[in-house]
């Protein structure tokens, strides 16, 4: 089961709350979000993530944590790690070489930070007009003239491909502020 999205169909405006597609929308800008935080940013589910181990002994963890209900190292049981604001603290490290490290846990917030909610219904409000007037790929189409119909392009490098883009400065952001740690959600409970 995947996780829920930072928006409902009804923070949409009114003219795409209704819309067939507006789950879709939601669910694609709320990946889109989360991809560039590093993180779950989710009220509070109980899932089970997947996270790279290693010597270093503090394991970076989506934030916030509830509660932890479990952890394995490449499928094995572990009891001995502390649960720390930032993560989970082993003396002895998560392994010598990489490992996979399963944490299922209660992470999340009380709720979605309204500007993030926001961030969602602009991205996903982009979606759905892209989706209206055809879809397609606008990648590197940088201006339109009519008269003598001229197009200018920018470099393939600077192109995006899908309406739901996330800039950089906004990406950093993200991360920043939710402590993106390249967790992969396993399973939702």
């Amino acid at each position: 089961m995947p996780l829920d999205s930072l928006a409902a169909p009804a923070d949409l405006p009114s003219a795409w709350s209704g819309h067939a597609d507006a789950q879709d929308a939601l669910d694609v800008a709320s990946a889109a979000i989360r991809e560039a935080a590093g993180n779950l940013i989710a009220p509070s589910q109980t899932v089970t993530v997947s996270v790279t181990g290693a010597q270093l002994r503090l394991l970076a963890l989506p934030r916030p944590v509830a509660t932890i209900t479990a952890v394995t190292i490449d499928g094995s049981a572990v009891t001995d790690y502390k649960a720390l604001p930032e993560g989970l603290w082993r003396a002895c490290g998560w392994g010598c070489v990489p490992t996979v490290v399963e944490v299922s846990a209660t992470f999340g917030l009380p709720e979605v930070p309204a500007d993030i909610t926001d961030l969602c219904v602009q991205l996903a409000v982009a979606w759905l007009l892209h989706r209206a007037t055809g879809g397609g790929s606008t990648a590197g189409l940088k201006s339109v003239k009519l008269d003598d119909a001229a197009e200018s392009y920018t470099d393939e490098a600077a192109g995006q491909v899908s309406p739901v883009f996330i800039p950089d400065s906004t990406r950093r952001w993200l991360a920043a502020r939710f402590g993106g740690g390249g967790v992969t959600v396993v399973e939702t409970v």
